[in-house]
């Protein structure tokens, strides 16, 4: 078997290794309750990582994802105490998403920034605004009922919180595979001067990418306050890495221009699975992270071999 297939096949593997495993540690594993719950409570981590995925393709990163859903998360929290219209405050929490999308992008494309510097700039900046407006603590209060049903509800029996990431995930796939901007998001990330060359407005894509990716984070904020009724500030801490670790671990390359949106999804299900199957077997919820780390650096170790053995290729064709 090729490097490649074997690459693009890891993902499955894992899932399907870690269904197992679960079968056998717990009996509650294997339920239609636990899936359920798997998929409601990753619906934020869906959202963002989808951006990601899209900030990833074109070689690039976003580091502000975590502080821009706070922020619309308290915005979010702030209106809906005040008993503000529900499509008001989505409107605002759109809006921010997509101001601090478009400030990334004019940041990095035409002040010429690296985008790990921009964004964990704007990732700064939007975390001390979220505490300046929140006083430094939690907005609390009672919110209508209708504010709470937009992630509380169910269409068909089925809970919100699913259909949001079935809807988002498959969105976000027609707009990659089938559409002229996805195949443009693909050509930047393989490289910026060929697609120059073949016409893509390289800028605008880059630009139109971070919007997408803060517009997402800004709507997993909105989630956010709508589960738990209130304005934590605190919200969103390490989601960056989360949605990177979801991509990666899905085989979206960091260096541009590989990797797919049902390879997020995929490894979205591996590191929830992960997560659940830690919490059923009670492990310290600070050990955890070893457990993420470990998965990080043997997926990047077994796609750092992939491009090596890609480039000696290369080499001996030449």
């Amino acid at each position: 078997m090729k490097r490649r297939e074997i690459s693009q096949i890891i993902p499955v593997a894992m899932l399907v290794v870690l269904i197992i495993i679960g079968s056998f540690l717990s009996a509650n594993f294997f339920t239609v309750n636990n899936f359920s719950n798997i998929l409601q409570y990753a619906v934020e981590s869906a959202f963002i990582a989808i951006g990601m995925t899209f900030v990833l393709l074109i070689g690039e990163i976003d580091l502000s994802v975590g502080s821009v859903m706070a922020f619309a998360s308290v915005v979010a929290a702030r209106m809906a105490l005040a008993k503000m219209n529900v499509l008001l405050i989505l409107l605002a929490v759109l809006l921010i998403g997509l101001a601090c999308g478009i400030i990334n992008g004019l940041i990095i494309t035409q002040l010429r920034v690296e985008p790990f510097m921009g964004t964990l700039a704007m990732m700064m900046i939007m975390r001390a605004c979220t505490f300046l407006f929140t006083g430094g603590g939690p907005l609390t209060g009672s919110v209508d009922g209708s504010f709470k049903m937009i992630i509380k509800g169910s269409i068909f029996n089925v809970p919100l919180g699913i259909w949001y990431v079935v809807i988002a995930f498959v969105i976000a796939w027609l707009v990659a595979t089938k559409t002229r901007f996805g195949r443009h998001t693909y050509a930047v990330g393989g490289g910026e001067e060929t697609a120059k060359l073949f016409g893509v407005r390289v800028e605008r894509i880059k630009v139109a990418v971070y919007a997408i990716s803060s517009v997402l984070a800004a709507l997993s904020g909105l989630l956010v306050t709508a589960r738990i009724g209130i304005g934590e500030p605190r919200t969103g801490y390490d989601y960056e890495m989360t949605a990177i670790t979801v991509c990666v671990v899905g085989g979206v390359s960091m260096n541009g221009g590989k990797g797919s949106v049902l390879g997020t999804f995929i490894g979205l299900m591996v590191v929830s699975i992960i997560k659940n199957l830690m919490n059923l077997m009670n492990i310290d919820v600070n050990g955890q992270p070893i457990v993420t780390g470990v998965i990080i650096l043997v997926t990047a170790l077994i796609v750092t071999r992939e491009i090596k053995g890609k480039r000696k290729k290369l080499v001996r064709e030449v």
